[in-house]
């Protein structure tokens, strides 16, 4: 079956709601948004606000390192990345990184457990690896690690041999995420991604052989020059690899933001409605396979913990994507670019590896911005969260004042088939709603009634 074959069987109401409400709107991986983050003042702020986040909850503690190198720059890559530099600055990029943790760390307390570590990028496995070692052992030096801790870590399968995924065991990590993105190599070739090294069906078994747990394949609807049938093909083959998990991410076009994607728009681009076609198919077909959706783009397995955490209320999202409250706490940021998530802020680090470099080592500011939360903002963050994973949403009283008119535009959505409304306080998503989930939070949302800023976020679809 085809996107139009898919789509004639289906109604033709339900595909023209989902196109109208194919809005640009925040992905709300934080509230609010990071591009709305206000400047940093100075290092004074930032240690305040992360030694006061040791009285906060959760009391676990999450770390992210940003290893912002890839051996090449895709170019439909919207990540903030660049291509391996010479060594010299590689080593004073880890340099400054190590720098960054000798300075922040004695901010967290040291009985403070660990329960996930995550390094993501860039490709972090584009480095020798002595450099991710010493990481893990400073963090080691000061905390004590929790048995179930979950120690990720993103991989482009170009560059991933037996050897290679041996060694990152041995070194400690047990899950691992896969960018395949796609499997035609047509299209791989068109957007500049080199294939998986290994075949993607034996690079999921021998994950599984070492003990990787939430093994995840990434895939991307959308890109250009992307067909029917080879986007189907590689729908297929990744439900036939047998991965914990697939994650199915709309391809954002946002040239004015990624000078790379210029190139791209050379070349046959899918139309929205094509697109919506390529998620819904694939969505069906992962659901044939027994895999349950999970969020917005994530199918798992039932016996995922992602799929646990979801029938149990538990579920949670931050900017490494979807994950459980059990394994992720306050997450400290280090690395370029790098957003630290904490209950009553958030900061981020410059973006450009060389002026990280330069500020950290030279013991400057290296945050460039720093959004210490309102308890209004927080309670909105809340909220949000609450409805976009667990696609139903109970406010309390005070919950209801806070959000104000936004309570009321999202429970006018009933309209349209997107909710269904309990009671006055009690909302559950339709599946139609579920689709487009991201436009239903920007209704509680008082800065994306103020300005809708068209220009800076993505397309819901």
């Amino acid at each position: 079956m085809n996107a139009s074959c898919y789509i004639d069987s289906m109604d033709n109401v339900m595909i023209d709601t989902l196109l109208h409400y194919n809005t640009n709107a925040p992905r709300y991986t934080s509230y609010p948004p990071a591009n709305l983050f206000r400047p940093a003042k100075d290092k004074v702020q930032i240690e305040r606000i992360w030694r006061e986040s040791n009285a906060l909850k959760p009391y676990n503690v999450s770390f992210y390192f940003h290893i912002p190198f890839c051996s090449k720059r895709c170019l439909f890559c919207g990540c903030t990345s660049e291509v391996l530099p010479v060594p010299e600055f590689r080593d004073r990029y880890f340099e400054a990184l190590f720098s960054e943790m000798d300075e922040k760390l004695p901010w967290i307390s040291g009985d403070r457990p660990v329960t996930q570590v995550h390094f993501g990028g860039g490709t972090p496995t584009s480095v020798p690896f002595d450099f991710l070692k010493r990481i893990l052992a400073k963090l080691r030096e000061r905390f004590s690690f929790a048995p179930f801790a979950e120690i990720a870590i993103e991989c482009n399968p170009s560059s991933i041999s037996e050897a290679t995924l041996r060694e990152l065991a041995e070194m400690g990590f047990n899950r691992v995420s896969y960018g395949i993105q796609d499997f035609d190599f047509d299209v791989l070739r068109n957007v500049g991604r080199d294939p998986s090294l290994l075949p993607v069906k034996e690079l999921v078994a021998l994950s599984r052989d070492l003990h990787f747990k939430g093994i995840n394949l990434d895939l991307i609807y959308g890109l250009p020059s992307q067909t029917e049938d080879a986007f189907y093909g590689s729908v297929e083959k990744a439900v036939d690899a047998d991965p914990d998990r697939i994650a199915l991410f709309s391809y954002a076009h946002v040239p004015w933001l990624k000078e790379n994607q210029k190139i791209l728009e050379k070349l046959p681009m899918p139309s929205p409605r094509e697109k919506l076609g390529f998620f819904l198919e694939a969505r069906n077909r992962f659901k044939e396979a027994g895999l349950i959706d999970v969020g917005m783009d994530h199918f798992v397995k039932p016996s995922d913990s992602l799929a646990g955490a979801l029938s149990e209320g538990k579920l949670h999202r931050n900017f490494q994507g979807y994950c459980t409250r059990e394994t992720t706490g306050e997450v400290y940021a280090f690395g370029s670019s790098g957003i630290t998530q904490l209950d009553n802020a958030y900061s981020q680090n410059v973006h450009e590896s060389e002026k990280y470099a330069e500020l950290q080592l030279s013991h400057r500011l290296t945050e460039i911005r720093c959004e210490e939360l309102s308890p209004s903002e927080r309670l909105i963050r809340d909220v949000i969260e609450r409805l976009m994973c667990n696609r139903r949403l109970q406010v309390t009283d005070e919950e209801k004042k806070v959000l104000g008119d936004g309570w009321t535009r999202l429970l006018a959505l009933e309209e349209d088939k997107l909710l269904v409304k309990k009671s006055e306080s009690y909302v559950e998503t339709t599946e139609l709603g579920t689709l487009v989930i991201r436009y239903l939070a920007m209704q509680l949302d008082p800065l994306m009634q103020k300005n809708k800023r068209e220009g800076v976020f993505s397309k819901t679809i």
